[in-house]
C-alpha cells in the first residue's frame, strides 16, 4: 500500500512539473531556434498521451529531412517510466533567397537578383543560403531557375585565377627563387592547384597564392 503511494506520488511530481511537462510546441521551439515556424504530425506512436510523457534531456533530439525523433520518458501503467520516441514529420519555414528571374551557369551572383521569402525548407537536398551571408563574392554553378530557393551547392566562389589569365610563376627551390610569366590552364581560388603553360608550351602544376601569383609545385 504504501509502496503504490510513494509511485504514484513520484508519478505525480516527474508528470506534474511545469519545467518537465512534455509540450511539443516549446521543446521544437527551443531546439529548432534557427526557424520563423514549426508545422509538425505525430507519425508514432499513434494517438500518444502526451500528459504521460516528460523530456529525457540525456538524449538529443535527432533530425532528418523532415522527421524528428524525440527522446522521451513515458510513464507506464505501475508508475514506472520507459525510454520511448516520438516521431514527428516537420514542415520548416525559415526567410531565405529566392531567384527573381533565371540565372545562366557561371553568372556572377548579384543580391537584386534575389528577394526574400519565408518558404518551407525542410524537403530541400541541400541547406539554403543564410539570407544575411554575402553573395558577391559567388557565382552560379549551374543555371538557376526563377523563383528558387538558393541553396548552398548551387553556387561556387568566384575564381582568383581564371583560363587564360596571365600571372606570374614562381619556382623556389632551397635558396634559388626564379619567377617568369605563365598562362593559366584551369581557374581556382587561393590554395587551389592548377596548371599552367610557360611561353615555351611547358606545362608546371601551381598552387595559387593570390590573384595574379602562383607557386609552382611539379
Amino acid at each position: 500500500m504504501i509502496t503504490n503511494i510513494l509511485i504514484i506520488l513520484l508519478s505525480f511530481l516527474l508528470v506534474g512539473n511545469d519545467d518537465q511537462e512534455f509540450n511539443i510546441d516549446n521543446y521544437l521551439n527551443k531546439h529548432l531556434s534557427d526557424f520563423n515556424r514549426i508545422e509538425y504530425t505525430i507519425v508514432s506512436p499513434k494517438n500518444i498521451n502526451l500528459s504521460s510523457c516528460v523530456i529525457d534531456d540525456s538524449r538529443n533530439v535527432k533530425v532528418t529531412g523532415n522527421f524528428a525523433y524525440v527522446p522521451v520518458r513515458q510513464l507506464n501503467n505501475n508508475g514506472s517510466f520507459k525510454n520511448a520516441l516520438i516521431t514527428l514529420k516537420l514542415k520548416l519555414f525559415k526567410n531565405v533567397l529566392v531567384s527573381n528571374r533565371t540565372i545562366v551557369k557561371k553568372e556572377y551572383l548579384n543580391i537584386n537578383d534575389f528577394e526574400i521569402v519565408e518558404k518551407e525548407v525542410s524537403t530541400l537536398r541541400f541547406a539554403p543560403v543564410d539570407v544575411s551571408s554575402p553573395i558577391d563574392y559567388y557565382r552560379s554553378k549551374l543555371k538557376i531557375s526563377e523563383n528558387s530557393i538558393l541553396q548552398k551547392s548551387m553556387l561556387e566562389k568566384i575564381p582568383d585565377i581564371q583560363i587564360g589569365d596571365r600571372i606570374e610563376a614562381m619556382f623556389i627551390n632551397n635558396s634559388v627563387s626564379i619567377s617568369f610569366a605563365v598562362t593559366a590552364r584551369s581557374e581556382g581560388v587561393i590554395g587551389d592547384l592548377i596548371k599552367i603553360k610557360r611561353d615555351d608550351k611547358k606545362i608546371f602544376k601551381a598552387k595559387i597564392i593570390n590573384n595574379s601569383t602562383v607557386k609552382i609545385i611539379e
